[in-house]
C-alpha cells in the first residue's frame, strides 16, 4: 500500500541471496513444531481474564496513503480513492455478473509488508518535521489483518494463524506466514468459492463512483452509476491508508485497505469518513442471523474498529447472487448488537487479549537484526499461541526501508 506520482517499482532485498522474495519460500514456509519447540508459549483460556475494563485505544490517525493501479503498480497518491453512493436494489443486481470477464491479481506472489514500507519510507522523505518523523516510528509495524486475527481469536478457535517477526532497533515487523498450503488452497478452489469471493468486488463496483456525489449533478451521477455496473472487476486495483495507533502501551502503525470515502477527502482525519463495504448470504432465518452475527459481524467489528473506520455497509444476497438488500451497520453499534446474546463475542476480551498478545511479543522477541527472524503461531490444538525463533532468514523487510531508517 503505497502511492506517488510515479509507480514504484520491485525492491531489491537485503539479501544477496534471497533472488525470489515474491515467490512462496517452500523451504521455510512453515516450521515444524517437533523439529524445533517454542521458546514462549501464551495459554488462551479462560477468557474470563480477559473480561475487564478495556485497554486504552487511540482513535487511529492517518500518517500516508496511496494506490495500486490497474496494473498492480505502487503509486504514492489517492488514484483508486473511490466515493460511496448507495447501490440501486431495483431491479436487483446480481452480484455475479461479469465473473467471467474479472481481472484477478496473481493469488502466488507473496507482497510481504512492502507497500507499507515503501509508503513510511516515502513519508520520511516527505516530511521533516520531527513531529511528522515521529508518527512513522512505533512499537509495531504490521498490516490491519495481522491485528485483526489477534483481535478475534478468543471467539474463532478453530482458525489457526502464523506470521513472520523481525525486530529492528526498537521496532517489531509483522507479516503473514503465507504458505504453500494457503497458495494451493487459493489455487484449487471451487467455482461456486471463487464466485462468492468476486461478489464481494462487485458489489464494491456498485457502490462507488469516481467523484464525490456531492459535486455532481443528477444526468452525472446517472452516467456514472451505469458506467460502474458495466465495469470489469480487477481486483489489482486498492487505495490504502497508513495510520498510527495505540493499544494499551503498544503504538502501532498499520496499513489497510479501504473501499470507499462518504466525502471528499478531509486533510484531518479522513478515516472519519472512510466506509467498508461487505457482502452477506440474506439473513432468512434465525440460525443465519445468530452466525452472521457470532462471526462476520465480529470481523465487521475488529477490522473497522482497528482502522478507525466508523461504517460498514453490508449487500445481502441471494444463493443466485442477486442483491436483494442494502444494509448501513455502525462500528460502535456492533458489540451491542451481540450483547447479552448466548456464544457471542464480546469487544473488550478481544482488545485486552491483543493487548496481551503484543506484550508477549515484546517480551520473547528480544533478538535485532532484519534477517533474525521469529514466528509466532496460534494453534487451535493447543489452544496456545507459540513463539518460535527462527534465526538466520532472509529478511522481509526491502532494503530500501531499512537504509530509510538511517537517514
Amino acid at each position: 500500500m503505497s502511492n506517488s506520482d510515479q509507480p514504484i517499482g520491485a525492491k531489491r532485498r537485503i539479501s544477496q541471496n534471497d533472488t525470489s522474495r515474491h515467490t512462496l519460500d517452500t523451504k521455510h514456509a512453515r516450521l515444524e513444531p517437533e523439529m524445533r519447540p517454542p521458546i514462549a508459549r501464551l495459554g488462551i483460556h479462560p477468557l474470563s481474564k480477559y473480561r475487564q475494563a478495556c485497554p486504552q485505544f487511540k482513535e487511529p490517525r492517518e500518517i500516508i496513503s496511496f494506490s495500486y493501479d490497474e496494473t498492480r503498480q505502487m503509486r504514492m497518491d489517492n488514484h483508486q480513492l473511490r466515493y460511496f453512493y448507495p447501490p440501486r436494489i431495483d431491479p436487483m443486481p446480481s452480484l455475479f455478473a461479469g465473473f467471467e470477464q474479472q481481472i484477478c491479481r496473481d493469488s502466488t506472489k507473496n507482497e510481504h509488508i512492502d507497500g507499507l514500507l515503501n509508503a513510511l519510507a516515502f513519508a520520511r522523505t516527505k516530511n521533516e518535521a520531527v513531529e511528522q518523523l515521529n508518527d512513522t516510528q512505533a512499537d509495531f509495524v504490521m498490516y490491519r489483518g495481522m491485528l485483526t486475527r489477534i483481535f478475534v481469536t478468543p471467539f474463532s478457535l478453530r482458525d489457526a494463524w502464523s506470521m513472520n517477526i523481525a525486530r529492528v532497533g526498537a521496532t517489531i515487523y509483522v507479516e503473514d506466514n503465507v504458505t504453500d498450503e494457503m497458495i494451493a488452497d487459493r489455487a484449487g478452489s471451487s467455482e461456486q468459492h471463487r464466485r462468492l469471493m468476486y461478489s464481494g468486488y462487485k458489489f464494491e463496483t456498485l457502490c462507488m463512483v469516481d467523484e464525490p456525489p456531492e459535486t455532481l449533478s443528477r444526468e452525472q451521477l446517472d452516467e456514472q452509476i451505469a458506467k460502474q455496473a458495466r465495469e470489469v472487476v480487477n481486483t489489482h486495483s486498492e487505495y490504502c491508508t497508513v495510520f498510527c495507533t495505540q493499544l494499551g502501551s503498544h503504538s502501532i502503525i498499520s496499513g489497510a485497505e479501504v473501499d470507499c470515502i462518504d466525502r471528499a477527502k478531509p486533510h484531518e482525519f479522513p478515516n472519519r469518513s472512510y466506509r467498508e463495504l461487505k457482502t452477506s448470504r440474506c439473513l432468512d432465518s434465525e440460525k443465519a442471523r445468530n452466525s452472521f452475527e457470532r462471526f462476520k459481524l465480529l470481523k465487521f467489528w475488529a477490522q473497522s474498529f482497528i482502522a478507525g473506520i466508523p461504517v460498514v455497509t453490508v449487500g445481502f444476497r441471494d444463493d443466485e447472487g442477486r442483491l436483494k438488500e442494502v444494509q448501513d451497520i455502525r462500528t460502535q453499534d456492533m458489540p451491542r448488537i451481540v450483547r447479552g446474546k448466548p456464544r457471542m463475542w464480546e469487544a473488550n476480551v478481544c482488545m485486552n487479549f491483543a493487548n496481551q498478545v503484543l506484550q508477549f511479543i515484546k517480551d520473547n522477541v528480544a533478538d535485532e537484526g532484519p534477517d533474525t527472524q521469529y514466528r509466532i503461531e496460534y494453534s487451535p490444538e493447543a489452544a496456545q499461541v507459540q513463539i518460535y525463533s527462527l534465526g538466520k532468514r532472509p529478511s522481509f523487510l526491502t532494503a530500501e526501508y531499512i537504509k530509510s531508517l538511517s537517514n
